[in-house]
């Protein structure tokens, strides 16, 4: 179900909006975010900043009560202001601070150019391929979004690629010693349907260097808990050392999980006391989520948590890929 534009009604009751309506018509005053059949959230829209379809994808960037100015796709938050670090630091310095010296990184999907602004904080760093398939966002997002992407795309250490981040990685010669998965979720006849599955990470570990490490967005281990644990089962089909880590974003109402993977670093090796050694040898300017403490604390994952790892055999591939919810 992908309607999440909702009219006012006495008491706040929400009706579905009629789609002849005007996007920036006042009657579009609440967005509902759809978890899964019976189940959402609602909040009330204050201004729609843009709204529109780029041909792949639907979009709106709106000022969002109790998450402030915010970047949704297909009816899912993709982030706000008021907490895209505690997604974005989570997501890029784990696996890039465990690893010795990441010079050459690729990033597939990051539109907004967050991910891309936390890479580039490494000083290791020489080199950075982002790849998105939607050159219409990526053109909004420099526009519309610049408190995310905070200049970035100026930085001559990045190379913007627009390409289907699959059809990239089978056919570039490129080896990187770290690939960062942020991508949309796993939906039916969505741009990232195949790239959780075992022939994706396949191939990702094919364009790894022998000591790269990699991660990937997972989902929420607590919302859709059996795609998450999918999503890890079957990256431990492809490599060595794989660790499931979370994080708590409110605009994704509740925790969210990644899931870290290669054959050599070990992230949930490091003391809090390292972690934050490595930080302020390694990275350039001020973290605000991301430390020695809270890095152990995201790889301390919850009992009920790794019970869904335990109990789910299920394993995605490109016959039998696994979706979230519509």
């Amino acid at each position: 179900m992908s309607v999440y534009m909702y009219a006012v009604l006495p008491k706040g009751i929400g009706v579905q909006r009629n789609d002849s309506m005007s996007p920036l018509s006042k009657a579009w005053k609440w967005f509902i975010e759809w978890i899964q059949d019976g189940e959402g959230c609602l909040r009330r829209i204050d201004k729609i900043v843009a709204y529109g379809n780029t041909g792949l994808q639907e979009y709106m960037i709106a000022e969002l009560a109790g998450l402030g100015k915010s970047f949704i796709l297909d009816g899912k938050v993709q982030s706000s202001i008021s907490d895209e670090y505690w997604y974005h630091e989570a997501l890029v310095h784990p696996p890039l601070l465990v690893h010795e010296c990441p010079r050459k990184v690729l990033v597939v999907g990051g539109g907004e150019g967050a991910t891309v602004r936390e890479v580039l904080k490494h000083k290791c760093v020489e080199r950075v391929y982002m790849v998105d398939i939607d050159e219409k966002l990526l053109e909004l997002a420099k526009e519309k979004m610049a408190e995310w992407h905070q200049g970035v795309f100026d930085d001559d250490r990045l190379r913007v690629v627009i390409d289907d981040g699959r059809k990239y990685l089978e056919k570039t010669t490129e080896k990187y010693d770290a690939i960062i998965l942020d991508l949309v979720d796993p939906m039916e006849e969505g741009p990232a349907a195949l790239l959780y599955t075992l022939e994706f990470y396949e191939t990702v570990k094919r364009t790894l260097n022998s000591d790269g490490v990699m991660v990937t967005q997972a989902t929420s281990p607590v919302l859709t808990p059996e795609v998450y644990a999918t999503i890890y089962n079957t990256i431990s089909k492809v490599f060595k050392i794989v660790a499931p880590y979370i994080t708590y974003v409110k605009a994704y109402n509740g925790l969210w999980g990644f899931v870290y993977a290669s054959d050599t670093y070990d992230p949930r090796k490091l003391t809090a006391k390292e972690v934050d050694k490595r930080i302020r040898e390694n990275i350039k300017g001020k973290l605000r989520f991301y430390d020695g403490i809270t890095h152990v604390w995201m790889f301390s994952v919850p009992k009920p948590i790794r019970d869904i790892l335990t109990r789910t055999k299920n394993i995605a591939t490109d016959s039998n890929p696994t979706f979230i919810p519509a």
